[in-house]
């Protein structure tokens, strides 16, 4: 049961850190309007969240399906995925928000639109590609129910962690300040740069070993 609640917490670290709700907020800020409500904010929390914990979700129990089906070597995605990873955690540590995720032409179209709350804030700004491709990391090297569990649990928690988040954005940037933010978004930046150092690592030895 320890070994569990270690795990669960690990996956929950290491997908928290690189979903980076915070960050996504502060975009999710400059897509809105001045005079958004207290309930639009609500609304907008309640419909990301709904799109994200369902494509986590969808990502992470068809990974290895999907992987089985075009045959492609798991080592593979662990080396590729771990440089999306770490130059998104370059990005974070310079203090940029996340435009490893989306264009600024998606930015400019997203404020024409009334809703942004699954375009492009859920899809492609949170659940991008760093996301994704350790949501089918994780499901690749899943090897028993504790692992699904693991996980599962963890995509719970970070869903509700990010629907708080963003339906307190303006309370959370009032208080933490501008600067806050940033050095928050640093420190989530060498979190994700770890943990992309080690998945390359990782695909780098399995790969040895497979053509060796």
């Amino acid at each position: 049961m320890l070994d569990l609640l270690r795990e669960i917490l690990a996956d929950t670290i290491s997908i928290f850190t690189i979903m980076n709700p915070l960050s996504a907020g502060v975009v999710m800020l400059t897509l809105v309007d001045d005079d958004t409500t207290r309930h639009e904010f609500n609304t907008i929390a309640v419909k990301n969240t709904r799109t994200v914990f369902i494509a986590m979700l969808v990502l992470f129990l068809s990974g290895t399906y999907i992987f089985n089906f075009f045959g492609i070597q798991p080592d593979g995605l662990r080396v590729f995925g771990g440089i999306i990873l770490l130059l998104m955690g370059f990005n974070m540590v310079q203090g940029h928000d996340k435009k490893v995720n989306h264009r600024p032409q998606e930015q400019v179209a997203a404020q024409m639109r009334n809703d942004i709350s699954m375009v492009p804030l859920a899809i492609p700004i949170i659940v991008g590609p760093g996301l994704a491709t350790t949501l089918i990391n994780l499901s690749i090297g899943a090897g028993g129910w504790e692992d699904y569990t693991s996980v599962v649990v963890a995509i719970v928690l970070c869903s509700l962690a990010n629907f708080i988040i963003l339906r307190r954005m303006p309370f959370i940037k009032k208080r933490l300040g501008v600067n806050g933010l940033k050095v928050f978004n640093r420190l989530m930046g060498l979190i994700v740069g770890s943990l992309a150092v080690q998945m390359i690592l990782k695909g780098l030895i399995g790969l040895n070993h497979y053509f060796n």
